[in-house]
């Protein structure tokens, strides 16, 4: 009986400690091209540019404020070709993801990718651990991209960037 009422007072006080918390997810996409003029098996940066984040709208939807946010971590990161519709990844030798503050503050990687489905037309990248808090705190961030191409593109390739990160409050 007296573990009973301990494990009763456990559950109990973990349930206080999280009232008042709010878990939810932002979701952001971008657009970039890779462009013919790259170079084979050398890595190379593609600015993607400026990210007007979803997640003013998500915080009031979820009753709460930038201020208020605790934690935000990557959930997921997946690339899609849009354009030639006959493309596929067979180009790519590997991806890597970064994320920084509209101010053009230091970079922070949030996804890679350096085993790449040669088929595949869209491949999710792994999420790092990156600590999020201070990008999804503005109402924008910017993206970069860094790219390894194993053999020379014959055309551009347009690619979409759909983010989704989990906010907890």
């Amino acid at each position: 009986m007296k573990k009973i009422a301990i494990a009763l007072v456990i559950v109990l006080s973990f349930i206080a400690c999280n009232k008042g918390r709010v878990t939810f997810y932002v979701n952001d996409s971008t657009t970039t091209t890779v462009k013919t003029v790259f170079p084979v098996n050398l890595p190379y940066d593609i600015p993607v540019g400026q990210i007007n984040s979803t997640n003013t709208q998500e915080y009031e939807n979820n009753n709460t404020a930038p201020d208020l946010i605790e934690s935000v971590t990557l959930d997921k990161l997946t690339v899609t070709i849009t354009s030639p519709a006959d493309e596929d990844f067979s180009f790519l030798k590997s991806i890597h993801i970064y994320i920084k503050k509209s101010d053009d503050s230091d970079k922070v990687e949030i996804a890679y990718s350096d085993n790449i489905d040669p088929n595949a037309r869209s491949i999710t990248l792994t999420p790092t651990n990156a600590n999020l808090v201070p990008y999804l705190k503005e109402s924008s961030y910017k993206i970069d991209t860094k790219v390894e191409i194993k053999k020379v593109l014959t055309r551009d390739v347009d690619l979409r960037i759909d983010l989704k990160f989990k906010v907890t409050a």
